[in-house]
């Protein structure tokens, strides 16, 4: 069993990343979307066959949940879905070209939040 003391610098740990990742705030990167939508587009913009049974299974999101989200960024005209050749069941997600003009600006600000946050530490509060 871990010491008492571990459990409590893991916990602190959790906090600190939490606030630092903006994992509380209601919308992320100033967007209109929260990090959990914004993890969604992610997870469908780094693949070319993805299907929702494989983003809620990467991110381990409620199917209900995850049918809600993706019905509602295919209203706003974010992605969109193709189904499958091999299984009719299942749909190809893809984002669509509004979907990549959204996300294109939501990545470059991840990247430079993330080497903002890097850049104020020394290269062993890095490590």
């Amino acid at each position: 069993m871990p010491s008492q003391q571990a459990i409590a610098a893991v916990r602190r740990f959790n906090r600190f990343y939490t606030r630092q990742i903006g994992v509380l705030r209601k919308t992320y990167l100033d967007s209109p979307y929260s990090l959990g939508e914004m993890r969604v587009l992610y997870e469908i913009a780094q693949s070319d066959h993805i299907t929702a049974t494989d983003v809620g299974r990467t991110l381990e999101l409620d199917a209900g949940y995850l049918s809600r989200l993706l019905r509602n960024f295919e209203k706003r005209g974010l992605i969109s879905r193709k189904t499958s050749a091999k299984d009719g069941r299942q749909s190809h997600l893809a984002l669509t070209p509004r979907g990549r003009k959204l996300f294109a600006p939501m990545e470059q600000r991840s990247q430079q939040q993330a080497g903002s946050m890097l850049n104020a530490l020394d290269a062993a509060q890095q490590d």
